[in-house]
């Protein structure tokens, strides 16, 4: 299941990574997948240290410039990083590919920004994360899916879901630093 929800955004990602994305990419309904590489953020310190509190992660500004309605970031502490998505009706935050040492994961339902709508009330997005360290020599390719169809299931099919943003850090050993990616789709 999850190979193939994964390989269509792979192939995308690989095939469009290098296109350049206008400036009000991603602000439409049908504008298509939005493709970011992250400003290398100057030296990661090569010593371990524990995660970041959460003091630590709200004096950071994101490292990538939030796509609406994505709401997708990434921030820098020392040599940790944060993914963070607000999703509305969040499936699942994987870990698809790479080292999963020291990776944590939080999804909070109705954790994120809100919105009064006249017919359906209050609703709420999911905050979905992923917090890892950024160390010589590591891969890493995380995914986030949505459910889809109004939570509505096709007979025999199981739940509907759809891949929702795509980050891949991959720090080669011969290189100054990482290489990260950002892709909401």
């Amino acid at each position: 299941m999850k190979l193939r929800l994964i390989l269509p955004a792979l192939a995308s990602l690989l095939l469009l990574s290098s296109v350049a994305v206008p400036d009000d990419a991603g602000t439409g309904a049908d504008a298509g997948p939005t493709f970011e590489s992250l400003p290398f953020p100057g030296p990661v310190p090569a010593e371990k240290s524990k995660p970041p509190t959460f003091a630590e992660w709200q004096a950071e500004r994101d490292l990538s410039s939030p796509v609406s309605p994505f709401q997708c970031g990434v921030r820098r502490v020392r040599e940790w990083m944060r993914f963070r998505c607000e999703v509305f009706a969040t499936n699942s935050i994987d870990l698809v590919a790479g080292n999963q040492n020291d990776v944590f994961f939080s999804v909070k339902s109705g954790g994120g920004s809100c919105t009064n709508d006249p017919m359906e009330g209050q609703i709420c997005w999911d905050a979905v994360e992923a917090v890892f360290p950024i160390r010589r020599g590591d891969r890493r390719f995380f995914q986030i899916t949505r459910r889809t169809g109004g939570g509505y299931y096709m007979p025999g099919s199981g739940p509907m879901v759809e891949p929702f943003a795509v980050l891949s850090e991959i720090w080669v050993e011969d290189e100054p630093g990482p290489v990260i990616t950002l892709s909401t789709l």
